[in-house]
């Protein structure tokens, strides 16, 4: 049985089947936007387990869209697999949220509804719906082109034209780190809160009920080698909640935020946002980030499919073409993959249930 989907519909109504046959506390959130067929569009939650857990398992897929089909399929796994009711710890609640962006999952698209890449919607305190790495405007006619996606188009070309001209490191520490100046372009993170955000502000405090101790696994893929995962984490290498995690996952895997690491900090990331309002719990939060194809083919796929979504027709070969490539570079049709990814995220969702208990 292959627990991938080929769309998100079929991904929702094999999930939602699994979760209630489950005997899961099922919620459904719709969303206005446009779908490709009749159907809503909606974030769905399951929530396993003793309804009075004070400790809380939070799965959550498809942040990124087109991701959340392999978010799903792990989800999917999980449920048809390894929760048995009878034997599941009482003082524990699993809560999965599918698809937190069914627009681009239906769509394959990346981003959502509004253009937005919802892992830089999520701003907290001060921070303000404007702005973009200063390198950004120097890259936006190479990245958001006002014309359709060309197969002969020398991208690669291009791209070492840029690497040669700005450096690698001026387009690791800008490409993803997040942009709202540029609402038509890559890696855009709103003009206000995202309709996802609205969502989770006013129901995930809910969904954890009882619960004093969470810990969170976010799915994404299309970083790092092939078949292969890294789990970031917004803490320091030598916090004690780093340490507990160490203890329960590959602390070669992750990736904190000490100055010395060289990983790029989003701004408006769900992680933060997470932690930051909800104080009053301890909030763990590990977002796994599964690889695919190399970065320069990812951003291919990324900027072919935007310039589809803007300026293409959707009858023309190029816009099929370019939303296929977008679902080949995030969720692989590879079986290789899929077995190495799935038995993997499996393994890290037991983790993550272990440390709880």
């Amino acid at each position: 049985m292959s627990y991938f989907s080929p769309d998100y519909f079929t991904a929702r109504s094999r999930w939602r089947a699994a979760a209630s046959r489950l005997g899961c506390r099922l919620e459904s959130h719709e969303i206005d936007a446009a779908s490709p067929i009749n159907d809503p569009l909606t974030i769905d939650i399951a929530i396993f387990g003793n309804p009075l857990a004070h400790k809380a398992m939070v799965i959550s897929s498809g942040l990124h869209g087109v991701e959340g089909l392999f978010g799903s399929a792990v989800q999917l796994a999980l449920l048809a697999q390894h929760l048995v009711a009878d034997k599941f710890p009482s003082d524990v609640a699993v809560v999965m949220i599918h698809t937190l962006n069914p627009f681009g999952c239906a769509w394959y698209r990346r981003w959502n509804e509004d253009n937005i890449d919802l892992n830089r919607n999520f701003l907290v305190g001060d921070e303000v719906y404007q702005g973009a790495p200063s390198a950004y405007p120097l890259l936006d006619s190479f990245l958001n082109p006002q014309s359709p996606p060309n197969r002969l188009e020398p991208f690669l070309l291009k791209s070492l034209g840029l690497i040669t001209k700005y450096g690698m490191s001026t387009l690791k520490n800008t490409l993803p780190v997040g942009q709202y100046d540029f609402p038509q372009g890559l890696f855009f993170g709103g003009n206000s809160q995202s309709q996802t955000q609205i969502i989770l502000t006013a129901h995930l405090r809910r969904w954890l009920g009882l619960s004093q101790q969470v810990f969170h696994l976010d799915l994404h893929s299309g970083l790092g080698k092939w078949g292969t995962y890294k789990l970031f984490s917004k803490l320091t290498s030598d916090s004690p909640r780093c340490q507990l995690l160490d203890e329960y996952f590959d602390s070669d895997k992750i990736l904190t935020i000490d100055a010395d690491a060289a990983v790029y900090q989003p701004i408006g990331s769900f992680e933060k946002w997470c932690q930051v309002s909800f104080p009053d719990l301890t909030y763990d939060f590990l977002l796994a980030e599964f690889g695919t194809y190399s970065m320069l083919r990812v951003l291919k796929a990324l900027r072919a499919e935007n310039r589809a979504h803007w300026w293409g027709n959707p009858a023309d070969k190029s816009y099929q073409e370019a939303k296929q490539e977008l679902l080949e570079v995030f969720v692989p049709k590879s079986q290789q993959w899929r077995d190495l990814v799935l038995e993997q995220g499996i393994d890290l969702c037991l983790a993550g249930i272990n440390m709880l208990c």
